[in-house]
């Protein structure tokens, strides 16, 4: 049994009354709304009488003078002649409304507003009522009536020439009504068109009914196969850039059952094909937009499916267009080794941390540089980023997990630096094979900054527990795919999310990695500030860095040789370095470390993975926490708790 403080109670009861205060203004203003559509027709000459003497009351409280209200009249009465009507009498007979209501507003104004309607009811309130219902006559009699329209003619029908219909856009409304929708699939959809741009493809235009959301129909690709029994096909969705329509294509001969064989680089306006999407279509990561900057992006896949082809295609790619490319593998140079004398090349964990801060001082660092140009976005033909010598820079790190450990400073220093690259010119592409938010660190931030980009997603095996490191909007469901299809491997099958098209299976082209490899061109990164000490203490930018201490005791440790240490003597002195035992946080300092981040709900807390604690023992430590004035309670309960002031 809980307890709670009065302020609890205060707090939910407030809670509650402002619930029912914003229920009851939005069921006021749907009532006043409906009643306006549905009367204005009848009722508009009574609108504009309310509006003139609710000008003339409010003018005399608020300040307004006549002439301001005479200027109204006048801007009124001049959109009354503008507006486009039926005829030019319509149009004279609004500006006469504005005109006489206008000059009772002024005339009202001038009197003293809400003391001479007080004073004259009759001049002031009967007259304008009594001007607005004559000059409303025409209004309710005549102008309402549209003038008699002649019949059209029908046009003779021809009986020995049958209505055209596409066979192929029947066929797949038939289909479609009679196997998709019976299916509870793609409710509130209709097919109107088909056509078939290469033979076992076919794209359909569909309209969305009134209150149907695209958003979760491009989720429903998995389910419209099923119902279309689509065995060696896809479904994928495609936006038109309207909400009310879009895309589907039916896939019945997949392009990518036997494997995609690699053409070759296909860099080209900032984007190359790192997938093809099983209706022969090619999938584009996106490296760079005009004037945008350079997008980094996520690949996770399981062991043996296809991860190190897709990075391997990413590298061609990027130093086919010129780009710095510098690789990092905590596994020391067991990832990626056909790209060892390719690129530069940092093998094993220390080496890819070191490159990591290094990457996060390159961006800190062309922010300044840029800043002083006048650049607000990294684009290489500015003549300013040429006269700097920036060229676009990424950086891989393959099996992350292995480097970005929860509540670890290189979780930070890798955040801020995916968070503000963009603009500078570089981008970081970060590879795993398990599927959670703790091979990130368990930041979230740095998820949404690297799939802000791109994400490639192969299959996966296994859903694990935690928190899915897939986007909320992610389209696809690389869980459900096999390890087989028929006897065909599916390694290289996945997901690719940077695309117009989504929700529909890809592959990644089938390349000898040592042969491109060795056929690549060499680009030699060009770093703008210097290599990082092992020793140095990580510093985030804005962070002032740690005070640190050096102990130093000489042999002996008399007070001569103290003496002579301090006033730099000579002699045989022996130095012993103090190494700073890094302890694992207490579950109150992991709770103040993630609130530090920003307001979270237990809930929130205790869905994260890296949580040290269970429910019943996290409930008390923020109970403890509470009382003693470390952090705030929310205002209601489940909401969010922050640090105390």
């Amino acid at each position: 049994m809980t307890t709670r403080t009065a302020d609890e109670i205060r707090a939910e009861r407030l809670a509650k009354l402002g619930h029912a205060l914003t229920a009851l203004l939005a069921v006021t203003a749907y009532a006043l709304a409906w009643l306006v559509k549905r009367s204005w027709r009848r009722l508009l000459p009574a609108y504009w009488v309310a509006a003139e003497l609710i000008v003339a009351w409010v003018a005399g409280p608020l300040g307004v003078s006549w002439q301001t209200v005479a200027i109204l009249a006048l801007a009124i009465a001049a959109t009354a002649v503008g507006w486009r009507a039926r005829s030019r009498t319509v149009r004279a007979w609004r500006a006469a409304i504005a005109v006489v209501l206008g000059v009772c507003a002024v005339a009202t104004v001038a009197a003293g507003g809400p003391a001479a309607m007080a004073a004259h009811p009759t001049l002031t309130m009967f007259v304008p009522t009594l001007a607005g219902a004559v000059l409303g006559w025409p209004w309710w009699y005549h102008l309402r009536q549209r003038p008699p329209q002649p019949e059209p003619t029908p046009a003779p029908a021809v009986a020995d020439v049958p209505a055209e219909v596409d066979p192929l856009t029947a066929h797949w409304q038939h289909r479609w009504e009679h196997e998709v929708l019976p299916a509870k699939v793609c409710e509130g959809t209709t097919l109107v068109q088909a056509v078939a741009p290469r033979p076992g493809v076919v794209e359909a235009l569909v309209r969305l009914a009134p209150g149907t959301k695209p958003g979760p129909l491009v989720k429903t690709g998995p389910d419209v196969e099923v119902a279309l029994d689509l065995d060696e096909g896809a479904v994928g969705w495609r936006n038109t850039g309207k909400r009310a329509w879009l895309r589907v294509i039916f896939v019945e001969r997949s392009y990518i059952a036997g494997g995609v064989p690699w053409t070759g680089p296909t860099y080209a306006n900032g984007r190359f094909e790192i997938a093809r999407f099983s209706d022969g279509s090619p999938g584009h990561w996106v490296l760079t937009r005009p004037r945008f900057g350079v997008l980094g992006g996520l690949i996770v896949g399981s062991m043996g499916t296809g991860k190190s082809r897709a990075l391997g295609a990413l590298i061609a790619n990027l130093l086919a267009a010129g780009v710095q490319v510098a690789v990092g593998d905590p596994q020391n140079g067991q990832s990626l080794p056909a790209w060892k004398d390719t690129v530069e090349y940092h093998p094993g964990v220390e080496a890819t941390a070191l490159l990591a801060r290094r990457f996060h001082a390159e961006v800190m660092r062309r922010s300044e540089l840029l800043a002083a140009a006048g650049v607000e976005a990294f684009d290489e033909d500015d003549p300013r980023v040429k006269a700097l010598g920036l060229r676009m820079f990424v950086v891989v790190i393959d099996e992350c997990q292995l480097v970005l450990i929860p509540n670890t400073p290189i979780v930070g220093v890798v955040e801020q630096a995916a968070e503000t690259m963009r603009k500078t010119g570089c981008g970081l592409v970060l590879a795993t094979q398990l599927p959670q938010m703790k091979s990130l660190g368990g930041s979230v931030r740095l998820r949404d900054a690297v799939v802000a980009g791109n994400a490639f997603v192969l299959r996966i095996s296994n859903r694990g527990s935690g928190s899915t490191i897939l986007p909320d909007d992610f389209v696809g469901d690389p869980f459900a795919l096999p390890a087989e299809i028929d006897g065909q491997t599916t390694a290289g099958m996945g997901y690719l999310r940077n695309s117009n098209r989504v929700g529909m299976i890809c592959r990644v082209p089938n390349l000898d990695e040592a042969a491109v490899a060795a056929t690549s061109p060499r680009v030699p990164v060009q770093w703008q500030v210097p290599a990082v000490d092992p020793a140095s203490p990580i510093v985030l930018a804005g962070h002032r860095a740690p005070a640190t201490t050096a102990k130093t005791t000489t042999g002996g440790g008399s007070a001569v040789d103290r003496l002579r240490a301090a006033f730099g003597g000579g002699g045989r002195k022996s130095t012993t370095a103090v190494v700073e035992q890094v302890t694992p946080p207490t579950p109150a300092e992991w709770v103040l470390a993630c609130l530090r981040r920003g307001p979270a709900s237990a809930q929130a807390l205790l869905d994260r993975p890296d949580c040290p604690v269970e429910q019943s023992q996290l409930y008390a430590l923020l109970g403890r926490l509470k009382d003693t004035g470390r952090i705030t309670p929310p205002a209601q309960r489940g909401g969010p708790f922050t640090i105390s002031a």
